[in-house]
C-alpha cells in the first residue's frame, strides 16, 4: 500500500510515518514538505491514502481537492489539519476529501480515522457528525448550510468591508449606521463565523466561499 503525506512540518510529517507504521508495517510511505511537489509525485507513483495538510507552501486551501482528485480520482484523502474542525471540515468533505482528522485528536483517534478510511472510504469525528447534523436543511432535509449562510444581509456587507481593510468608523460611514451597531454586527459575525480577528476572518470566508 503506498501512503503520500504532503505536510511542511518534519515532526509532524516524522509522527505520522511512525504511526502509519504501527498500524501498517508494510505501507510505503512517501513524503513532501509542499503541494506543488506532492501533485508532480501523484502524476508518476499511484497511491491508495494521500494525507494532506490545509496550509501549505505551493498550496491554494480548498482548491487543493480538485487538483488532487484531478490527477488521481481514486486516492482517498485525509485532511489533517490544526484549524477548528467543526468550521473547515465540511467545506474540504464537499470539496472531496474524504475525511478530516484534527492534528490535537489522540493517537486512537487517528488509528481509528486510518482504518475507517481504507475500509469505508470516509471519516469524520463525532464533533464533525454533529457539525453536519446540525447543518441539514430543515427544508430539504439534505442540503449542507456553509456558516457564510447563517449571516444577514447587513452582516454580510459589513463582513465585505471588514476582508477589505475598512475600520468600524469607516463602515459606519457607509452604511450609514451608528459604530455601536456596526460593532454588534461585527461580533455576530466573529461569533458566527467563529473567528478572533479580522486576518482570521479573511483566511476562513476565502476557505468557506468555496463551499457555497
Amino acid at each position: 500500500m503506498e501512503i503520500l503525506i504532503i505536510e511542511d512540518h518534519p515532526i509532524i510529517r516524522a509522527g505520522l510515518k511512525q504511526l502509519i507504521s504501527e498500524i501498517a508495517p508494510k505501507a510505503i510511505v512517501t513524503e513532501t514538505d509542499n503541494f506543488p511537489e506532492g501533485m508532480r509525485i501523484l502524476e508518476h507513483k499511484k497511491f491508495k491514502l494521500l494525507i494532506l495538510d490545509i496550509e501549505l507552501p505551493g498550496g491554494e486551501n480548498i482548491k487543493m481537492m480538485a487538483q488532487a482528485k484531478k490527477r488521481q480520482p481514486d486516492v482517498i484523502i485525509l485532511i489533517h489539519s490544526g484549524h477548528d474542525e467543526s468550521v473547515y471540515a465540511l467545506p474540504y468533505l464537499q470539496a472531496g476529501a474524504d475525511g478530516f482528522l484534527s492534528k490535537q485528536a489522540p493517537v486512537n483517534e487517528f488509528h481509528l480515522a486510518f482504518n475507517s478510511l481504507l475500509n469505508n472510504g470516509k471519516y469524520v469525528s463525532h464533533r464533525v457528525q454533529q457539525t453536519i447534523l446540525n447543518n441539514i436543511s430543515e427544508r430539504s432535509g439534505s442540503k449542507l448550510k456553509n456558516p457564510i449562510s447563517s449571516l444577514s444581509h447587513q452582516e454580510m456587507l459589513v463582513m465585505e468591508l471588514l476582508i477589505e481593510g475598512k475600520w468600524t468608523k469607516e463602515i459606519s460611514s457607509i452604511m450609514k449606521l451608528k459604530e455601536n451597531t456596526i460593532s454588534t454586527y461585527k461580533k455576530r459575525i466573529f461569533d458566527k463565523l467563529r473567528v478572533s480577528d479580522e486576518l482570521e476572518l479573511a483566511k476562513k470566508v476565502a476557505l468557506l466561499k468555496g463551499g457555497i
